[in-house]
């Protein structure tokens, strides 16, 4: 009832300020010189564009009464839950797997325990490539059992301040009572060695529903199911579906050992995505507290460096600022979107989404992008913002643009399947049309049905990305309106996006921030009406054409980083600047009452600057990559030479950084 409550006054105080701004907006008109039809439409357009944006004044008012703290979740014990660390890989370079690797390592190493997997689901297809996954699978697992190998000498010997507090709590305070010279000759092998089996590497057969089939394929297996019974069906999903019976996984060691493991929880992340130690017991804490929970949803934090771009660092900023918000938000109503990285509970997750051989279920549709807004809808996640993860911003605008994009047609496709026969029946026409012998027909197996909370969640990001297009179709209708304020409506809509939410989060001590990402928005947001059109026109274009072709992400970062900044944000984005230039000469000469469209095509004839300027580093230099040289199983940190060798992760090493040598003769290398 008290979250009815909530919800019934955060939507009422919305509608409220809706139906104020249609009343405001027809009383602005100067009908006596305005035709009537267009009169109404330009209410009609302005209201929706109004109506839109009051979400942002309402969320900041809410938090303005709830508070934007963070709330402490419930917790309980959770020495008996098991869970696996889960990145996904699809790999077009060795840098990318670089990359996951050392995400993955930090995250495993860092959150050490019995109880603890870390498995890298990789569907590569290059077999160089994947040959080098595999090797870096055994050059990490050399580093963990030789750092591991390390800490217990240091136990043994009684250093325990020189060990890792999380470790010492989780691996070696159960071995305190046993004598150090039998511990090190009897235990100490086979603690190493067990935390190294537990690093994991499987190579999926199958890309069916992507990532998201990466993770479901793994909790598949942890169940002892072994061969695919999901999305085999042809009648649902055409050529797109897996043969049945088809093997999930390329067989190795390593799938034989998460086979009928029933892990509890799967902890999905991305191959860039950070977990900071310690972050996993919380998380697992929290689970436990809430067992009927299928989603657990830390905070993603957006982390730089100080020598990252300036664009990173006001696009972290700005997460920070609109936190609060977010923690208001969720508290009042009560629950999550899914952000795609979060801690899944493997068998609600089954029971509910993917279904069992007799009774299938298959709720994400199998040419998915954003499969977290399906998930979202059913699972309805807890939100725990007292834990995070951390994630890298994206590198410059053009990089931001570029994911935009993606996302936009990940949401046209999911519109497809929500409003199946108002948008759904037209973009398929549209595909048959244009796609021809490559079309195919695909439909989800179990339709999911949002209520009204979780429709609001669920489809933010669809009613952000059309408010763009709506507010560029106002500027070009408010050349023909005789408003009595004439610019008063745009300067509200702009104060209640990029000013109004400050209110809830600006205080001494982030003032100066706020107002730098204040003018950064006004620079990076202005041009949006435009952009973000063109932009939703190529997302539904690459929904309906044959053939796709995307550019991978961090091959525009990697030609960045050695480029000068201004030339390469000219290359990308020369188009928008000489649009701009030409549609403001015809404008100046055409139109008289046109300041909106002068101040629209100002700001996108800048955003190659814009870009160039926040693609330096914060004290004004360019940033170019930093040559790194690749390492095989030979790594030398900390005084620890590690000589492992493949299949045996046994260390001969000696620690030269340390206080103490221990005794070669109390260990050896069983051959």
């Amino acid at each position: 009832m008290r979250k009815r409550l909530r919800v019934f006054f955060y939507f009422s105080i919305w509608i409220t300020l809706a139906l104020v701004a249609v009343v405001l907006n027809i009383l602005n008109i100067d009908w006596s010189q305005t035709n009537i039809a267009n009169g109404v439409f330009i209410v009609l357009i302005l209201s929706i564009i109004q109506g839109s944006v009051f979400e942002f004044p309402v969320q900041t008012i809410a938090t303005l009464i709830v508070g934007g703290n963070r709330r402490e979740n419930k917790k309980a014990p959770a020495d008996r839950l098991t869970i696996v660390l889960n990145y996904n890989l699809l790999a077009t370079s060795k840098d990318d797997i670089d990359e996951c690797f050392e995400t993955m390592y930090e995250a495993f190493i860092g959150n050490l325990g019995p109880n603890v997997s870390a498995v890298l689901v990789s569907i590569t297809n290059d077999e160089e490539l994947k040959k080098y996954e595999l090797e870096k699978r055994d050059t990490k697992r050399a580093v963990i059992y030789d750092e591991l190998f390390h800490e217990g000498i240091l136990f043994s010997q009684g250093h325990y301040n020189m060990i890792d507090s999380q470790r010492t709590k989780t691996v070696w305070q159960i071995y305190k009572d046993v004598d150090p010279t039998v511990f090190v000759s009897e235990y100490l092998d086979d603690i190493c060695d067990k935390y190294t089996r537990e690093f994991m590497v499987l190579h999926r057969v199958s890309r069916v529903v992507r990532k998201c089939g990466q993770y479901q394929d793994l909790m598949l297996l942890s169940e002892g199911e072994s061969e695919a019974y999901s999305y085999c069906d042809p009648e649902y999903y055409g050529t797109n579906a897996r043969p049945y019976g088809q093997p999930l996984f390329h067989a190795s060691n390593d799938v034989s050992n998460v086979f009928e493991r029933k892990f509890d929880y799967t902890l999905v992340l991305d191959a860039d995505t950070r977990v900071p130690s310690g972050a996993v017991s919380e998380l697992l804490e929290i689970a436990a507290a809430h067992p009927d929970s299928g989603i657990i949803q830390p905070a993603i934090y957006l982390n730089c460096k100080s020598d990252d771009t300036i664009f990173m660092h006001l696009e972290s900023m700005r997460q920070g600022i609109f936190e609060p918000m977010t923690n208001a938000i969720t508290a009042l109503l009560g629950q999550s979107g899914f952000f795609g990285k979060g801690l899944i509970k493997n068998r609600v997750y089954i029971d509910k989404v993917i279904g069992t051989k007799d009774k299938l279920i298959e709720r994400v549709s199998v040419d998915v992008l954003s499969h977290d807004t399906f998930e979202a809808a059913i699972l309805q996640p807890l939100y725990a913002g007292s834990v995070y993860l951390l994630e890298a911003p994206s590198y410059n605008y053009i990089t931001w643009h570029i994911r935009e994009r993606r996302w936009n047609r990940g949401e046209i496709l999911l519109a497809m399947y929500f409003w199946p026969n108002a948008f759904g029946r037209p973009m398929r026409f549209l595909q048959k049309v244009f796609q021809r012998k490559s079309f195919i027909m695909t439909q989800v197996r179990t339709p999911s049905k949002l209520d009204f909370v979780s429709s609001y969640i669920a489809h933010s990001a669809l009613r952000q990305m059309f408010m763009k297009p709506l507010l560029l179709l106002f500027i070009i209708l408010h050349i023909n309106i005789q408003l009595r304020y004439q610019y008063v409506s745009i300067i509200i809509v702009m104060f209640i996006v990029l000013v109004f939410p400050k209110f809830a989060t600006c205080n001494r001590k982030n003032f100066k921030g706020v107002f730098l990402e204040t003018i950064a928005s006004i620079c990076q947001f202005t041009p949006e009406a435009l952009v973000g059109t063109f932009r939703i026109c190529w997302s539904l274009a690459d929904n309906i054409s044959p053939n796709v072709k995307w550019i991978p992400q961090r091959a525009v970062e990697e030609e960045l980083k050695v480029s000068n900044p201004f030339v390469a944000s000219l290359k990308h984005l020369w188009g928008y600047s000489l649009f701009a230039l030409i549609a403001s000469i015809l404008v100046g000469l055409f139109i008289k009452q046109a300041f909106l469209a002068v101040i629209m095509f100002g700001t996108l004839f800048l955003l190659p600057f814009f870009t160039g300027f926040t693609s330096l580093s914060p004290n004004f230099k360019c940033r170019y990559r930093k040559q790194t040289q690749e390492r095989y199983i030979e790594n030398v940190e900390d005084g620890l030479q590690i000589m492992s060798r493949a299949g045996k992760f046994r260390s001969l090493g000696s620690l030269t950084g340390s206080s103490f040598m221990y005794n070669p003769e109390l260990y050896y290398e069983s051959q």
